[in-house]
């Protein structure tokens, strides 16, 4: 295993007869997308959460890179398929899934990824081979293998469905699954499951039928100005309703708007810009645009975001009118599609807002609603961009797990600046300091980032979540291991500058040192529990003491109380 179970949570166990004896006819619909998780499929068999693979010796290996030919990468996928999520099984109807092909100049075909649930688990998108029959007509073929998971490999089976067993087994009768490949477009043919099985050949819960790839025609949305134009920037804080169980309570999200001016800073046009209203896409743009007849801001639904590899998805911002769903077992916020969002704005125009129900959806695909974040009933105001100084982070010996491989760091970055004001969390970064340098993360040695990186982002995980960002805390699996001391740093940009705290440093033989005090006046002393929250002085257990300083440094320490 590359790294332990962080993230395995105690209801997978209660959840482990589901997918024991999984059987399709009670497969249950999923109505939230499964997010790339950081537990593999093999941790899940090791905890008797699936059954264990059957291993066999084998030297195959995936076709994980793209073969040469003409090649179309992240096409648009529909399908019905069945997944593994957190210790149960489900079924789901893809819209706008990641899928790709190659004509190779081999005279094959290669089809990317064709199990559409098996990213969940981090079983990659190989290209499966396909030969070429008559006409457009090319079968995939059986078996064929598909990814290797904790040394155990897995393939692509045609399977059928066993009524008797109420499962899916691999077809006796016939070998193949037929695909026509026409004007840029694949669509299944045969009536069977691309299944996801063993090497026995043992249904292994994922699987997709009715596949279909064309080719998205959708397009980013970019900004159009001129040489003589500029770009004018606001931070802008939305706060939207927060539950469907209380509908006055809110949450709140900073984005940024644009907007195109000339060269007396006049704004050109009618259209303004946001981004960051999907935290894997940071930077993907949607488009609002003024009605001069109604004086009212105009969001039009389907604005297309881009490809989000966590969900293995198109994303798209959607437009809807909320209402409370109560078909489950407990409330949740369904929505009926509108063609646009309407917003208006206050006399004063420094506030615009959508009343309920008019709500903002940011979705998997653009028809089927699969939903990433939602804003109900948003609401916009501007607000200053200043510099402030970040809080130290919460960083222990306690916090550092050493091991023969690799060191697991574990800290939590406040989100609040040194007066206990929030920040914004799109300015807000960290570094990692290796003995007395800041320390680089190349994709050499983590080999789910792209480039290399020394500041990381407040949300950021990569690929293969060597580092990522969980229920308020940040996990590092640390390869290099020489270290004597180790540290972190949280770094601000806002109000045009740079803002650093201290840094927060484990001795590998003394712990924690903590920022010097010595002359200091006390501003104020703050507590957290261990997973980064606030609480009242008069708490008891573990707790992180904070203190700040009229300086603008702080010092943070572990207390027991």
């Amino acid at each position: 295993m590359k790294k332990i179970a962080t993230l395995m949570i105690t209801s997978l166990l209660c959840l482990a007869a589901q997918a024991q004896g999984f059987s399709p006819a009670h497969a249950r619909v999923n109505g939230t997308p499964f997010k790339k998780t950081a537990v593999t499929l093999g941790q899940l068999q090791e905890r008797g959460l699936v059954r264990k693979a059957v291993a066999r010796a084998s030297d195959e290996k995936p076709i994980t890179t793209a073969p040469e030919g003409r090649l179309l990468d992240n096409m648009y996928v529909n399908s019905n398929s069945f997944g593994l999520g957190w210790g149960s099984a489900y079924t789901q109807v893809v819209d706008g899934g990641l899928g790709g092909v190659v004509e190779g100049k081999d005279g094959y075909v290669y089809v990317k990824g064709p199990i559409s649930q098996a990213y969940v688990w981090g079983l990659g998108s190989p290209w499966i081979k396909c030969k070429k029959l008559a006409g457009d007509t090319i079968e995939m073929i059986t078996p064929q293998i598909y990814a290797i998971d904790a040394g155990d490999p897995y393939y692509v089976q045609r399977m059928t469905y066993d009524k008797t067993g109420d499962t899916y087994v691999v077809d006796s009768t016939e070998a193949g699954i037929k695909f026509t490949w026409k004007s840029d477009t694949l669509r299944q043919v045969d009536d069977c499951l691309v299944g996801f099985a063993d090497a026995t050949g043992g249904w292994f819960y994922m699987g997709d039928y009715n596949i279909v790839y064309t080719v998205n025609p959708d397009k980013l949305v970019t900004i159009n100005k001129d040489q003589t134009q500029g770009i004018d920037t606001s931070l802008v804080r939305v706060t939207h309703i927060a539950s469907p169980e209380k509908l006055d309570s809110t949450i709140t999200t900073m984005i940024n708007a644009y907007a195109v001016v000339d060269v007396d800073d006049e704004m050109v046009g009618n259209s303004i810009y946001v981004d960051h209203l999907e935290p894997t896409l940071p930077d993907a743009l949607v488009k609002l645009s003024a009605n001069v007849a109604t004086m009212a801001l105009e969001l039009p639904s389907g604005q297309y975001l881009g490809v989000d590899e966590n969900y293995n998805s198109h994303i798209y911002a959607l437009t809807g009118n909320a209402y409370i769903d109560s078909t489950g077992t407990t409330k949740y916020f369904n929505y009926n599609k509108t063609s646009k969002l309407t917003l208006g704005s206050t006399e004063e125009g420094d506030t615009i807002y959508a009343p309920y129900p008019a709500s903002l959806i940011i979705n998997c695909g653009r028809n089927n609603l699969y939903i990433v974040k939602e804003y109900v009933a948003p609401l916009l105001e501007e607000v200053d961009d200043e510099a402030m100084t970040p809080a130290n982070p919460v960083f222990t010996s306690d916090n550092v797990t050493r091991s023969t491989r690799f060191d697991v760091l574990k800290f939590t970055i406040p989100t609040v600046d040194v007066d206990g004001d929030e920040l914004n969390t799109n300015n807000l970064y960290y570094c990692i300091y290796y003995n007395d340098s800041v320390y680089t993360f190349t994709p050499a040695l983590y080999t789910g980032l792209k480039t290399d990186m020394t500041e990381i982002p407040y949300g950021f995980s990569d690929s293969n979540y060597d580092i990522f960002l969980s229920g308020g805390q940040h996990t590092i699996y640390f390869y290099d291991k020489n270290w004597t001391k180790i540290g972190v740093q949280s770094i601000y940009r806002g109000g045009g500058e740079v803002r650093k705290s201290a840094v927060v440093w484990v001795n590998s033989e003394t712990g924690v040192t903590d920022v010097n005090v010595a002359g200091k006046t006390v501003k104020r002393v703050t507590y957290y529990d261990l997973s980064g929250r606030q609480v009242s002085p008069d708490a008891s257990g573990i707790l992180i003491k904070r203190t700040a300083y009229t300086d603008g440094t702080t010092a943070t320490r572990k207390v027991v109380k």
